[in-house]
């Protein structure tokens, strides 16, 4: 599934599904066409040459399987490196206001969130998750606006979206292998470096494709996600 948002210039810009844990990288692949036409794909889709996002970051050891879990100023200055004379992007603390304000000015905000089964923000404290906020939505009594993830469109009330930023917890450290008969990106949360199989959210039992385990450190999401978000601007 993927959705297709017009920019100001006119140009379409695709937000496509994202292909494993790579919420992040899908979301900032996005961002950089929107706002500076810097066509940088999230995933290299089978193309064992081409230059993604996934692989550049694993290449810097910004990601492990192509997790996110950075929205300090260090990811900021990270991101503005990948084409510094075009990418205007600084952390900042996530509040409603100024989310409201980047946006009147043109601008996109990434903002992680605890997502729930059906893509909305919730307060758990888990499955932290990214989307990127594009315009506000006139509303006389909440602060709603255009939300793009999962290659799809959703309208977030922006307290909510807070709430549930400020609510993301720690993690611990786990291993993730992939399916041996995908040809995607598809990770399954097992038990150790050693494991052949793994058990999906539906009981489904997955066969591991050998040699492609691997763990993702314990991360301190409170400290490097809730509270802040990454925002761009022309």
């Amino acid at each position: 599934m993927s959705i297709t948002i017009t920019n100001p210039e006119g140009r379409n810009i695709e937000f496509k599904d994202q292909r494993g844990p790579t919420c992040g990288l899908y979301s900032l692949s996005f961002v950089l066409d929107y706002l500076y036409n810097i066509k940088i794909p999230a995933t290299s889709d089978g193309d064992k040459k081409g230059e993604s996002l996934r692989r550049k970051f694993k290449r810097d050891g910004k990601t492990i399987i192509g997790e996110l879990y950075d929205s300090t100023p260090v990811m900021a200055d990270y991101i503005r490196s990948l084409e510094s004379s075009k990418i205007k992007c600084q952390s900042a603390t996530c509040e409603v206001s100024s989310i409201v304000g980047i946006l009147d000015a043109g601008g996109l905000c990434m903002v992680p969130f605890c997502v729930d089964a059906g893509g909305n923000p919730d307060t758990s404290g888990i499955r932290a998750h990214w989307c990127v906020i594009q315009k506000n939505v006139d509303c006389a009594s909440r602060k709603l606006a255009d939300a793009y993830h999962w290659g799809r469109k959703f309208v977030f009330d922006l307290n909510i979206l807070r709430a549930s930023n400020q609510s993301i917890q720690d993690v611990a450290a786990s291993w993730w292998g992939k399916d041996k008969d995908s040809t995607g990106l598809d990770y399954y949360s097992c038990d150790s470096e050693e494991s052949t199989t793994a058990v999906d959210a539906w009981w489904g039992t997955h066969q591991l494709k050998p040699g492609s385990v691997k763990q993702i450190p314990a991360a301190l999401l409170s400290q490097t996600l809730a509270g802040k978000m990454l925002i761009f601007t022309k």
